[in-house]
């Protein structure tokens, strides 16, 4: 995966944070990239098409998820990734 798409997929994951709805539209993300409209929409359908997010059509806009099981670690950081489960485990 190219840095340039880790980094649209990090910013839906902030979006889904940040939105209290937890939706991230293609404008949200143009916004954190600093990339024409035009180009984040259409690397983020090509990001799509090979699996790495999802997007819904929700009050006739699109929006953009990362799939639980396809989240991928920032491999340019030292820090180990944040849980994103934080539940206890079940007693045995």
């Amino acid at each position: 995966m190219t840095a340039d798409s880790q980094e649209l997929i990090e910013a839906v994951k902030a979006g889904e944070m940040t939105d209290a709805g937890g939706m991230t539209t293609t404008r949200d993300v143009a916004d954190v990239v600093s990339d024409p409209y035009e180009t984040v929409a259409e690397k983020l359908r090509a990001l799509e098409r090979e699996g790495a997010i999802e997007s819904k059509i929700f009050g006739g806009e699109r929006v953009w998820i990362v799939p639980a099981d396809t989240d991928v670690a920032d491999v340019t950081s030292d820090e180990p990734p944040i849980p994103t489960d934080t539940r206890a485990p079940p007693d045995a």
